[in-house]
């Protein structure tokens, strides 16, 4: 069943133009929101110019401001935002340093489209709510 996230909105910061088409074909059946970012520098403007933009999914490596410096400035300003790494990068240093910057989950490229829709469904789906003794007891 494909996720219905017409009122979410993403960005997927990655140098990798084929990296935005798979992801796009993945994501468009959804009816998500993409912003793209092509290095760290657009990915952190971005962030401060859509304020809609309810997760990340940020590649290490890119030319200019990397993702793990822009992680960093995205966190102070947006430290609640949902970063994804995601990276062809298969080494501890780097699934360490992304985990130490509060990222939410650590993707190693290529990703099958199931694993992209269950990672970001647990970010971009309501979560429902359980009640409470005190609500139980107040009803």
């Amino acid at each position: 069943m494909t996720p219905d996230w017409k009122n979410r909105s993403i960005l997927i910061a990655d140098d990798d133009l084929s990296a935005h088409i798979l992801l796009g074909g993945i994501l468009k059946p959804t009816g998500i929101t993409i912003y793209p970012a092509y290095d760290g520098s657009e990915a952190f403007a971005s962030c401060i110019e859509y304020p809609d933009i309810q997760l990340i999914i940020m590649d290490i490596r890119m030319p200019g401001m990397n993702g793990i410096e822009a992680t960093r400035l995205i966190r102070k300003y947006r430290a609640g935002l949902p970063i994804i790494a995601y990276s062809a990068l298969n080494q501890p240093e780097y699934k360490h340093l992304m985990k130490k910057m509060n990222c939410e989950e650590f993707l190693l490229k290529p990703v099958h489209p199931d694993v992209i829709l269950a990672t970001l469904s647990k970010y971009l789906d309501p979560q429902p709510t359980v009640p409470s003794s005190l609500d139980i007891f107040l009803s």
